[in-house]
């Protein structure tokens, strides 16, 4: 494989994912990726939920047209996951579930290294698309409704490959539930999001992905030539 220069495309998506109205939004990624389709779905509880959470995925996936590998669960082989996550890796996907639980195997389970690893990958120029959880984790901060009653109110520290937080099944004053401490926050509604690549962003899929910088509030065209906030 030519290496790639770079990173990868990444897409923060809403919810509602692996659906019908979701393959445009879908095929537009896979379109900026070259290699195979990892699944991880660490946002899934270990066991019978996980291997479910991954086959959606891989059938949807292998629908487009992919060729997709699962990411066995790290919370009970991280060698086997780790040796999944190959150079070959063109695009990981984390569908949703439990931001709380999927940023556990991300940053805490054998030490962190699988969510060291993705970041490696995408620095590398792997794409990265996450849904509802997936998405969260990849921000700089993301919330963990689980854990609100704990220390720092249900807010954690994300991936921070993306500035501010995520709100997934988003509509206008959705985001009003949380006390969201980021002047900069993504309105990702359901079978819709956003697609960051190169200090750019552009709405794709369904509904009306918004952004919000300090307190204003307004729309993520669909050209794709919007700078991303810093």
């Amino acid at each position: 494989m030519t290496p790639r220069a770079g990173p990868g495309v990444l897409c923060l998506q809403g919810g509602r994912e692996l659906t019908s109205a979701c393959i445009d939004m879908d095929r537009a990624v896979l379109e900026r990726c070259d290699g195979a389709v990892a699944i991880l779905a660490g946002a899934a509880r270990p066991g019978s939920d996980y291997v479910g959470a991954s086959a959606r995925t891989v059938e949807y996936y292998r629908g487009l047209g992919a060729e997709v590998v699962v990411v066995p669960d790290p919370r009970s082989d991280p060698g086997r996951a780790r040796a999944a996550l190959t150079d070959d890796v063109g695009l990981i996907v984390m569908p949703g579930g439990a931001p709380g639980g999927l940023l556990d195997v991300l940053t805490i389970v054998d030490g962190g290294s699988i969510g060291a690893r993705i970041v490696e990958l995408w620095l590398s120029g792997a794409g990265m698309s996450g849904a509802s959880a997936g998405a969260m984790v990849m921000c700089t901060r993301t919330a963990i409704p689980d854990r609100r009653a704990g220390a720092g109110n249900g807010i954690a520290d994300g991936l921070g490959l993306v500035a501010g937080m995520a709100v997934p099944h988003w509509s206008p004053g959705f985001e009003s539930r949380w006390e969201i401490p980021e002047s900069t926050v993504w309105g990702l509604p359901e079978c819709g999001g956003v697609v960051l690549q190169d200090d750019r962003m552009s709405a794709v899929g369904q509904g009306t992905p918004s952004i919000r910088i300090s307190d204003a509030w307004h729309a993520v065209t669909r050209v794709g030539t919007e700078e991303l906030p810093t």
